[in-house]
């Protein structure tokens, strides 16, 4: 496909998506929300993989289950990480690509007032895969440090079994993928730029997750600061 026509097909998908909005006030409002909004529910997704603070437990945990949760709260350190890359990543991709938003080059269905700034790639698209992709790498550990036969009682509660992890997986890449929707939907981007900004947060996570070895002095520092506050 040459450039010409990816631009093509990429304005022919926003019209098919930005041509409904206004049209059912309930929904646009729903919509507003999700592409505003609901990026701000991220911070509490990462404290449901956090856990509870020691001193809310009723008794204490296995080593096991202790090894666990320490895994889980360097991975979400490690993701509020990974969105600043894919931040950094969006910054340096439009020092070289400036494509204007949809509003500034066609008519459109506008319903959020934005600046009229650079479109490619989505930020809270970026951000929402970089807590994507971290999850879904730092599953794989999890589940091998966590086999649901080895997990009852306590451990079930707090949400220790891979069952939670994968809801929980699949509940960031649902809202992941309605947020990028939702940020075509009211006219502020192309689907180019969402598909450009899922790139850039899975590239950040993956990026992360190689130098994990490197950021674990640090992470255990943190992690150990955080202990003495009582809020792990």
């Amino acid at each position: 496909m040459s450039f010409v026509s990816f631009m093509q097909e990429n304005y022919h998908l926003f019209v098919e998506l930005n041509e409904h909005a206004g049209v059912v006030p309930w929904f646009d409002t729903l919509m507003i929300f999700c592409a505003n909004n609901l990026i701000f529910c991220w911070p509490i997704l990462m404290l449901m993989a956090w856990g509870l603070p020691a001193n809310w437990r009723r008794r204490a945990l296995s080593p096991a289950s202790e090894v666990l949760i320490q895994e889980r709260r360097s991975a979400v350190l490690w993701t509020a990480i990974a969105c600043l890359v894919a931040y950094a990543i969006n910054l340096t991709v439009e020092q070289f690509i400036n494509e204007p938003r949809p509003f500034v080059s066609h008519h459109v269905h506008l319903l959020v007032a934005h600046a009229a700034d650079g479109s490619f790639p989505s930020d809270h698209t970026a951000w929402s895969f970089a807590v994507v992709g971290m999850l879904a790498l730092s599953l794989f550990s999890w589940l091998k440090l966590a086999p649901a036969s080895n997990l009852t009682g306590k451990g079930r509660i707090l949400g220790l079994t891979p069952k939670f992890f994968a809801v929980l997986l699949l509940v960031a890449l649902a809202m992941a993928c309605i947020i990028g929707i939702a940020r075509v939907f009211v006219g502020v981007h192309y689907p180019g730029d969402i598909v450009g900004g899922a790139v850039s947060g899975l590239c950040a996570s993956a990026l992360v997750t190689a130098l994990r070895r490197w950021l674990h002095n640090p992470t255990e520092r943190v992690l150990s600061f955080v202990q003495r506050i009582r809020l792990a």
